[in-house]
């Protein structure tokens, strides 16, 4: 699932590699990637990943495809793995619900105005949320894909993906509005404003945060939308590198430990205090930061516009190693390192089209082999069964030799003492 669970939180009790990782396999899902790099989902020894024209499911360590699924256009959201089935949007406008294990299409749904449904679906319990790029959010059933309610934010959502948290959804919008919906209708709880940009939330303990391309972080109450605290990011003098000026963008957050991850367009990496907005500490990269970080065992995993997937300590910023994951280029945002996804120790990220598997699979150990003669080798004997432990199998035969022995000996006793008495009396 985007993000790793329903709420985005960007957090895995996984461990990530303390050093740079070797590249396990590495896959082209993309050739020609014209887009930005989406993510993974990694569950049950599979990775699920998106591409222009494929649904693409991959053994985790062998990267031995297990199946492909094509889409009428590109697929570059997040596919969400929940119980055996696989979610996955397209900008087809079509939602597709796929088998976990063979990839048969089990249902779809087309939006209404067959408009781009190319964001992450996020399931939670026997629904699943979707947000179109026309700011149409649905909830279908599981099951079947029949829906249960739509809201229309009324402004466009390119790549924003719901967060559910304690039965509430919670949206962004390219007009900057943060949406809270009632995860059982629709209706809308409240809204906050924004001066820019919003994309996917993060939920986590009572908040929602979420970057905005106003340069803000920001925290607001999940119960109400109530502001907690913003923190301003510095803008970057130098102007964005590329063609395109996406402002000074802040990226999706991760929350982990009381402490809030987001990149920036500034080229920078923050870490800040998840109560007051304070910061931390900051990282500067390469380039832009546009891609949500990751946070996985007091390591925090960055991919930037560089093409550098950087991992830096979480508790004070320090590089731990970085990795080329993918190319710079000064048009598109297509070569940078993605979000990446940690699980089972391997780090996968996309970048310039190519699906990367980082790190080292850990062979089970091997037991070993029985000896053919065991009773041969005095290392291998079997101890004799104590006899307070084991009950001997002859037990009654045993009782009755013993009775029969008890009544010899009286009889034998009785005789003696009456041969002895005669002779007395004799």
């Amino acid at each position: 699932m985007y993000r790793g669970d329903p709420a985005h939180t960007g957090y895995t009790l996984n461990k990530a590699p303390a050093t740079v990782p070797p590249q396990l396999w590495s896959f082209t899902v993309d050739p020609d990637s014209r887009y930005a790099p989406s993510s993974v989902s990694v569950i049950d020894g599979k990775v699920y990943v998106g591409s222009s024209d494929n649904v693409y499911c991959f053994d985790a360590s062998t990267s031995a495809e297990v199946w492909r699924f094509p889409t009428g256009e590109s697929t570059d959201s997040t596919p969400a793995v929940s119980d055996g089935r696989v979610f996955v949007g397209s900008v087809d406008g079509n939602l597709y619900c796929l088998d976990a294990d063979s990839g048969t299409d089990l249902w779809s749904f087309s939006t209404l105005t067959q408009d781009s449904a190319d964001s992450s679906p996020t399931v939670m319990g026997n629904q699943v949320y979707l947000q179109t790029a026309h700011g149409d959010v649905y909830c279908l059933n599981v099951a079947d894909g029949t829906q249960i309610w739509i809201f229309s934010t009324g402004a466009n959502s390119f790549d924003s993906s719901p967060a559910v948290d304690g039965g509430y959804v919670f949206v962004g919008s390219d007009d900057g509005t943060v949406y809270c919906l009632d995860a059982s209708d629709g209706g809308q709880v409240w809204s906050f404003a924004a001066d820019g940009r919003v994309r996917s939330p993060t939920v986590a303990d009572g908040y929602v945060y979420v970057g905005s391309a106003d340069g803000n972080a920001y925290c607001l109450q999940a119960s109400d939308g109530a502001k907690g605290w913003n923190y301003t990011t510095e803008y970057n003098e130098a102007g964005p590198s590329h063609n395109y000026n996406w402002g000074n963008t802040v990226s999706e957050p991760a929350v982990a430990d009381g402490k809030v991850y987001v990149g920036s367009s500034n080229f920078q990496v923050y870490c800040l205090d998840a109560y007051s907005g304070s910061k931390i500490w900051n990282y500067t990269t390469g380039h832009q930061v546009y891609a949500a970080p990751t946070v996985a065992d007091g390591y925090v995993l960055a991919g930037s516009y560089d093409g550098n997937l950087y991992c830096l300590d979480a508790s004070n910023g320090s590089e731990v190693w970085t990795y080329p994951a993918g190319v710079f280029s000064p048009v598109s945002a297509a070569g940078s390192a993605g979000s990446p996804v940690v699980a089972d120790g391997i780090v996968y990220v996309v970048g310039d089209g190519v699906l990367h598997a980082l790190g080292t699979v850990t062979p089970s150990p091997t037991p070993s082999a029985s000896p053919t003669n065991p009773t041969a080798s005095p290392t291998t004997s079997i101890p004799s069964p104590s006899p307070t432990s084991t009950p001997s199998t002859n037990a009654p035969a045993d009782q009755t030799l013993l009775i029969f022995v008890v009544v010899l000996v009286v009889v034998v006793a009785l005789a003696l003492t009456v041969v002895l008495f005669r002779r007395r009396k004799v």
